[in-house]
C-alpha cells in the first residue's frame, strides 16, 4: 500500500493559546471550590441546564464550594440548543447581580458556550450579538475567571476558545472566537458523563470523533494536531460503543472524556479552521434549520465528507485504518481511504443513528438550494478554500448534498 504519511508544508512558526489548567479523572469537580479559593474569588454563579439540576450532577460541586467557603448562585436556564435568547438572558442576569467574581459552568456545550460568553460580557460592553465574529477578536477585557465542567463526553467546549450560537434569522450557527473565550480551568469528570442519555452519549462521540477526523484532514493540519487527533479518533472508535451501551462503564466513560477534550484541543489551534473543516461547516448549517441536534448532523455529515475529500486526501484518510481496525494488504492508500467512509456510516448505524439527510426530514427540494448556500456562501465563513482538502464547486457541492440524501458513496469499493 501507498505510504500512509502526510507530505507536511506547515509553516514553522507556530502561535496558538490553550487552557492554563486542566483538571482531569473521576472526582475531580469537587475540587472546584479549592481552585476558586486558589485565585481568590468569593462569589461565583454556577451556569447550567435543568437536567443537570434535576440529576444531582451539581450536589457535589455546591458541597465544595460551599466548603471553600464560596458565595454561589445558580442559573439554570439553559436550553440544550446555544441560542442567542441563552446567551443573551443570561448576561443579562450576570450584569445585573452585580456582584460575581468567576463563573463556574456544569453541563454540556450549550451550558459551557453561553457561560463562555458570559464571563467575557460581564466585562465588555455592548451585546453579545456584537462579538460573534468569527474572523475578529472584538473582546477588549479579559473575562471572569471562568471554570468549565462537562457532563458529556463531545463538544470539548471545555477546552475550545469558541462560543457558538444559533443565528435566531437565518436558523444556522455562528460563533464568538477569541482567546479570551478559553477556561482558566477545565474540569473533566467522567462521572458526570454517566447519566447522560444513550442518544446524548451517541450525539457526543460522534461530535468528538467528527472534531478530530477533520481536523486531521484540515489542508493546514500538523504533527501537533495530528498526534492529539489520531490518538482521540482511536479512543472514540474503540470505546464509544461501550459508552452507549454501557452507560456505567467508567473506563469506557473516561475514554471518552479524554476524546473530546482532546477534540476541543484540535479545533482551537489556529490552523485547524475553528469548528473543522466541511463536516461541521455543513452539520451547523442543516442541523439548527431541520432539527437535527449538533452531534447527529455533523456525525451523520462526517462519512460523506471524507468521501468527498478522498481525491485530495486519501493519504490522510487511509491513515485512519489502522485505528478504525479496517483489514488492508497490498491495497493502494486510495482503495484504502475508501473503506473509511463505510465504517464510520456502521458506526453510526451501531449507535442507532440517522445515517442520511432524508432520515433527518430533509426535504429533497431544498438539495439544490442548500448545496449552492454552502458553495456561494457559507464556506467563506469557515473559510473551506485555505482548509478543506477539496475545492468546492456549484456542481459537486450539490451532488454532496444529494449524496448525503441518498445515501451515496461516490468512491466505495464494490
Amino acid at each position: 500500500m501507498d505510504d500512509f504519511e502526510n507530505r507536511y508544508t506547515y509553516n514553522n512558526e507556530l502561535k496558538f493559546d490553550q487552557v492554563k489548567r486542566i483538571l482531569f479523572g473521576v472526582g475531580q469537580s469537587m475540587l472546584v471550590g479549592e481552585q476558586l479559593k486558589e485565585i481568590g474569588k468569593k462569589n461565583t454563579i454556577i451556569v447550567t441546564d435543568p437536567n443537570v439540576y434535576k440529576f444531582g450532577l451539581l450536589d457535589n460541586i455546591e458541597k465544595s464550594l460551599s466548603k471553600s467557603q464560596i458565595k454561589y448562585e445558580v442559573y439554570d436556564k439553559i436550553s440544550n440548543e446555544p441560542t442567542m435568547d441563552n446567551i443573551v438572558n443570561a448576561v443579562e442576569f450576570a450584569r445585573s447581580n452585580g456582584k460575581f467574581d468567576s463563573v463556574v459552568a456544569v453541563g454540556g456545550g450549550s451550558v459551557l458556550d453561553t457561560s463562555k460568553m458570559v464571563a467575557s460580557m460581564v466585562t465588555n460592553k455592548g451585546e453579545p450579538a456584537e462579538y460573534l465574529t468569527p474572523v475578529e477578536d472584538k473582546f477588549k477585557n479579559p473575562g471572569l475567571p471562568k471554570i468549565l465542567i462537562p457532563t458529556t463526553g463531545g463538544t470539548g467546549s471545555e477546552v475550545s476558545n469558541m462560543s457558538v450560537v444559533i443565528n435566531r434569522e437565518s436558523m444556522y450557527k455562528t460563533w464568538a472566537a477569541s482567546s479570551n473565550l478559553l477556561a482558566d480551568t477545565a474540569i473533566v469528570d467522567p462521572v458526570l458523563n454517566v447519566s447522560a442519555p444513550p442518544r446524548t452519549t451517541a450525539a457526543s462521540g460522534m461530535d468528538a470523533l467528527a472534531h478530530n477526523v477533520e481536523g486531521l484532514i484540515s489542508k493546514e493540519a500538523n504533527p501537533i494536531s495530528d498526534g492529539i487527533a489520531t490518538k482521540a479518533a482511536s479512543l472514540i472508535f474503540r470505546n464509544l460503543r461501550t459508552a452507549y451501551n454501557d452507560p456505567s462503564n467508567i473506563e469506557a466513560r473516561s475514554a471518552m472524556s479524554m476524546s473530546a477534550m482532546l477534540g476541543g484541543m484540535v479545533i482551537t489551534f489556529p490552523w485547524v479552521a475553528g469548528p473543522s473543516v466541511l463536516g461541521h461547516c455543513l452539520g451547523e448549517a442543516f442541523g439548527p434549520k431541520y432539527g437535527a441536534i449538533h452531534g447527529v448532523a455533523v456525525g451523520m455529515a462526517l462519512p460523506y465528507i471524507l468521501d468527498f475529500n478522498i481525491s485530495a486526501a486519501y493519504n490522510k484518510i487511509s491513515s485512519l485504518a489502522r485505528i478504525f481496525n479496517i483489514r488492508y494488504k497490498g491495497e493502494s492508500a486510495r482503495v484504502v481511504a475508501s473503506k473509511i467512509p463505510p465504517a464510520i456510516i456502521q458506526l453510526l448505524e451501531d449507535l442507532e443513528m440517522p445515517t442520511t439527510l432524508k432520515d433527518i426530514n430533509f426535504p429533497a427540494s431544498d438539495i439544490e438550494k442548500f448545496g449552492d448556500y454552502i458553495f456561494s456562501s457559507r464556506q467563506k465563513l469557515y473559510d473551506l478554500p485555505r482548509f478543506n482538502p477539496r475545492r468546492l464547486t456549484k456542481e459537486n457541492s450539490i451532488r454532496l448534498i444529494q449524496n448525503m440524501y441518498d445515501g451515496t458513496l461516490e468512491n466505495q469499493v464494490r
